[in-house]
């Protein structure tokens, strides 16, 4: 070989070229062009470097696929989109422009899903090295499917010709049906073979098949479909009779709560952690609720027992927000621990912001919760049934026609009517508080034109407390309640509009909530009627850009019914019972016999809006900017205005590692017992935080392994906090009870390493080191808050072994809560009753908290339905975990309050 590879017999025409091309350069260069100069000129000329080399072409990794424009597809549009895309040293698209398109919106659609593309690093002379490639985008229309046929049967097909997906035309000597095995599911298009004959044919979309003009014989039938286990049987045809084929094919992934997706669910925000699949059924310790699943993850504070309180980053519960399908919700789980109000047969996936949620969530000033539902439109009668020890749940969907589908659930407690008979075989005397609850769902779902749809979803919940006991009514003579109840309607109307580049979603709903409680001669009742309506929607403007905006509005009415006995005169009216900082009890001198009937009427509400874009400014940089314009309205004229500006922003560093960073203000209106004439502060402002996080997301070795760290700090002030202060006026001294002068902070790390859902294996490690203050007293310090718990490990997993099997463990570590040290006892002469003597706030702490859960499960696949049953244990090692501490009446002699002891839950399941 010659010069740069050429052939030898060339080496002289060659250089002959290139000499008299260096010669001709330097004689319009004005230089010498003969002797030593000369031969120098044309050296220099014949030995340049050598090019560049691509040593290493780029391989896609990541494919997105585009969406088919519903214009361009109804006009029978298809072709080939070129592309010059550009892509850096890492792989990622910088660029990208449309060289050619058959019709400019499947250039559109093409340049949006390739901006996406994620490619290995392209490699120039063994070196990383950024690249140009031109790429082509294959639009293709859908053709019927036409079956392979032996010649002697395609005249008995002709007579139907091009209709996709229908069944030869009659006489059919062989029919059947392809469905799912324990589901019943249709497979439509699954493949029909006749492999001894050479025939092929398809599945209609109800999973039927025909086959006319067999002759009589044995013939082998395969049914195959590209996520199920393929199926062979041998079928017989006799002269004068039809021959029926069932197919139950087996899922390649064995889970009735999959969810199959086309590319990965795109992250848009810094904090939130989406839940799907099995990790929402089989986490143990969850009794398989997916709403519990949450309690999990870092940032949330364990709260005491298993009660349901959401304690989001050092926040109390009513100060985060919990929705279905962006709705607000008044109530998320039943009283003293119980699974959450919802079905887990109408929940898709369940999304969890720690913070910095955007500003479609409002009236929070700590994190969010956004539960979706799953569509209930179905094509067939499905439905399942749950018993375990604590409760019994039926679910139920039907078609109606085929665009209108209904579903229903409904759960039940019965520990309410088990434990009296237990307590009633027990020679031990003993009684206790149960929680009676049940909960319902119902939902219409009717599919319009294209891809609109419209529903009605009424669901609701009831929780009251009864008393199990077998000592004598006389002995008891307990006289207590409460109650929690709630109701709500909601219609959902989705739709797409401008060429299917927006969409909108309108929630018109109405509800009405009642809570109350009593003790002796106090009585409380709380009764609420609302509704509002809310409506998002967004438009596509570009490859580049998303818009967002969106109307929130929601009313209330709400009454305040109560009898409350009158206390004593006090000598502090504003000074609580215990005094405080360990002083003497300055406060309650106890209650008389006689009770005072008390109403209150307030009307609350807000009127809100949010405009925000996602907005891909590079192949690397997503920035969110967002705007929440909110007026709330509360006690007799509160008339408040707030604007709460947000901006999340996500870096992709290279092809594993994100860097991610937000800040925003948000805002929630007083509580109604803080800001009422009777038991609050009519002059309340709204309250406030500023939420800042910053952190980094990166895969590990494996693309379903993902780190996820974050660094957070939320800031809250204007907040309401009790005072010590008093009114003096023409009716005489009476206590101001609440101000906004209260502030408190958070602030911590939070790592969470996620193994997403494979075939065979889910888990995560999520650990949260946090600090969380704020104020208990106006004018005092910010103390600890009650729920601050500084290290907070969480470690779950669950592997599926195969034959149904399939095991899970949890193991939970956590810091004590802050415990306030009781110094003593001390009697108040005028009430005749023991206060404590307290020391400083939260001075002290709970023991550690440690917890191990296991879950087993056998699963058993039959044709038409499934049944399992699992064993649910919390506490293996029966951890005495004590809660709190118990005092008697003088507060001298004290004892643990101990936590769960070791509790197996048995449970079967069915579905069909």
């Amino acid at each position: 070989m010659g010069f740069m590879g050429y052939p030898r017999r060339n080496d002289r025409r060659l250089s002959a070229a290139l000499a008299s091309l260096g010669l001709a350069w330097a004689g319009l260069a004005g230089a010498p062009t003969a002797g030593a100069q000369t031969d120098a000129a044309i050296r220099e000329q014949v030995t340049p470097k050598a090019a560049p080399r691509l040593t290493k072409a780029p391989v896609l990794l990541r494919f997105v696929e585009a969406g088919y424009p519903p214009v361009a597809q109804q006009r029978g549009i298809a072709g080939a989109v070129t592309l010059d895309v550009t892509l850096d040293a890492a792989g990622l698209v910088t660029a990208a422009t449309v060289l050619s398109a058959p019709d400019p919106s499947l250039g559109e659609a093409a340049l949006a899903a390739v901006r996406r593309f994620l490619f290995s690093p392209a490699e120039v002379d063994g070196q990383p090295a950024a690249l140009r490639l031109r790429y082509v985008y294959r639009f293709v229309l859908q053709a019927p499917f036409v079956p392979r046929l032996p010649a002697w049967l395609g005249d008995a097909v002709a007579a139907a010709p091009g209709a996709a997906a229908a069944a030869p035309a009659a006489p059919e000597v062989v029919v059947g049906r392809v469905r799912e095995q324990g589901t019943r599911l249709p497979l439509a298009d699954a493949a029909i073979a006749f492999p001894d004959l050479g025939l092929e044919l398809r599945a209609d979309a109800q999973g039927r098949f025909g086959v006319p003009r067999l002759a009589p014989g044995v013939y082998r039938v395969r049914a195959v479909s590209p996520t199920h286990k393929p199926e062979t049987v041998e079928a017989a045809v006799r002269p004068g009779e039809q021959t029926t084929i069932s197919f139950y094919l087996e899922p390649l992934i064995d889970d009735p709560f999959v969810t199959v997706v086309r590319g990965a669910r795109r992250q848009t925000s810094v904090s939130r952690v989406t839940l799907a699949g099995r990790e929402l059924t089989t986490v143990p310790g969850t009794f398989g609720d997916p709403v519990r699943v949450v309690q999990n993850l870092p940032g949330l504070a364990r709260a005491p027992y298993i009660a349901g309180a959401l304690l989001i980053r050092g926040a109390a519960p009513e100060d985060s927000g919990t929705y279905l399908d962006g709705v607000e919700i008044p109530q998320l789980f039943h009283f003293l621990g119980g699974p959450s109000v919802l079905n887990p047969e109408f929940i898709e996936r369940v999304d969890y912001y720690a913070g910095n949620a955007d500003a479609r969530y409002g009236r929070l000033i700590a994190g969010a919760v956004d539960i979706s539902s799953r569509s209930t439109q179905t094509q067939r009668l499905r439905g399942s049934v749950d018993l375990n020890l604590l409760n019994a749940a039926l679910f139920v969907a039907t078609p109606v026609s085929e665009r209108v589908s209904i579903a229903a659930a409904v759960r039940r407690s019965y520990i309410d009517a088990l434990l009296p008979p237990i307590l009633a075989a027990s020679s031990r005397k003993a009684t206790t508080v149960v929680p009676v609850y049940y909960d319902y769902q119902g939902r219409v779902e009717v599919r319009l034109r294209g891809t609109d749809r419209l529903s009605l979803l009424v669901f609701g919940s009831d929780d009251h407390l009864d008393i199990a006991t077998n000592e004598p009514e006389d002995d008891t003579a307990i006289d207590f309640g409460a109650k929690l109840r709630f109701h709500r309607l909601v219609a959902t109307w989705q739709r797409s509009f401008a060429g299917g580049r927006g969409s909108s979603r309108l929630q018109p709903f109405l509800g009405v909530e009642n809570v109350g409680f009593g003790a002796g001669a106090t009585r409380v009742d709380i009764l609420s009627l609302g509704g509002g309506l809310r409506e998002d929607a967004e438009l596509r403007l570009g490859p580049a850009a998303l818009l967002r905006w969106g109307v929130d509005v929601e009313l209330r009415q709400a009454s305040f019914d109560a009898q409350i006995p009158l206390p004593a005169p006090y000598r502090n009216p504003a000074a609580p019972i215990g005094g405080n900082d360990g002083g003497p009890p300055g406060g309650g001198s106890g209650l008389t016999a006689e009770v005072q009937p008390v109403r209150v009427d307030q009307l609350l509400g807000s009127v809100g809006g949010y405009l925000g874009a996602i907005l891909d400014l590079t192949g690397r940089l997503q920035v969110l900017p967002s705007v929440r314009v909110e007026g709330f309205f509360y006690y007799e004229k509160n008339l408040r205005l707030a604007v709460d500006p947000r901006l999340t922003a996500r870096y992709r560093l290279d092809t594993a590692t994100v860097l991610k960073g937000g800040a925003g203000l948000y805002t929630k209106a007083p509580e109604p017992q803080e800001s009422n004439a009777f038991t609050g502060n009519p002059n309340l402002v709204l309250a406030h935080a500023a939420q800042f996080s910053a952190g980094v997301e990166r895969t590990l070795f494996v693309p379903e392994l993902l780190l996820d760290a974050q660094l957070y700090f939320n800031y809250r002030y204007d907040n309401p906090v009790r005072t010590e202060e008093v009114i003096v006026g023409a009716e005489g001294v009476r206590p101001r009870r609440w101000v906004s002068d209260g502030e408190g902070s958070s602030y911590g790390l939070e790592l969470l390493l996620k193994h997403d859902v494979t075939r065979r294996l889910y888990g995560w490690v999520a650990y949260t080191l946090s600090w969380a203050r704020q104020q208990q007293l106006a004018g005092d310090p910010p103390a600890r808050f009650a729920f601050d718990q500084r290290h907070i490990l969480t470690l779950v997993g669950s592997y599926r072994f195969g034959r149904g099997w399939e095991t899970g463990l949890r193991f939970r570590l956590v810091s004590g809560r802050p415990r306030t040290p009781v110094l003593g006892g001390l009697l108040d002469g005028d009430g005749g009753f023991y206060s404590p003597v307290l020391g400083a706030e939260g001075a002290g702490d709970e023991p550690l908290f440690h917890q191990l859960d296991l879950r087993v499960e056998k699963s058993w696949l039959f044709d038409l339905w499934r049944f399992s049953v699992y064993l649910d244990v919390q506490n293996v090692y029966n951890a005495e975990n004590p809660e709190a501490t118990l005092y008697d009446y003088r507060f001298r002699e004290a004892g643990p309050l101990r936590g769960l002891p070791l509790l197996p839950t048995l449970g079967v399941k069915g579905s069909f």
